[in-house]
């Protein structure tokens, strides 16, 4: 799975996460992925634990984005990620 460095404070309307950011390009241009709507995507940032992210395009704004789960979001230096 793909992982793709992102600044999740980079979010539009609906809750998802830009792609538009120079670390999600740095990381898109190493994996070299093809994104594509429905692609699953590791979204890692500096703080926070990884989460699972669904790459969608979106036509409002003309770039690339990732849904992912609110809920998921934990960061390093609070909470361990629960086994589950």
């Amino acid at each position: 799975m793909p992982s793709i460095d992102v600044d999740f404070n980079n979010c539009d309307q609906e809750g998802r996460v830009r792609l538009n950011t120079i670390g999600a390009t740095r990381s898109l241009n190493e994996s070299e992925v093809a994104l594509r709507n429905g692609l699953e995507v590791e979204l890692t940032a500096g703080d926070f634990f990884p989460v699972k992210g669904i790459i969608e395009y979106s036509d409002s704004e003309h770039t690339w984005v990732a849904r992912f789960d609110i809920n998921d979001l934990r960061d390093k230096e609070i909470a361990p990620p629960s086994k589950s």
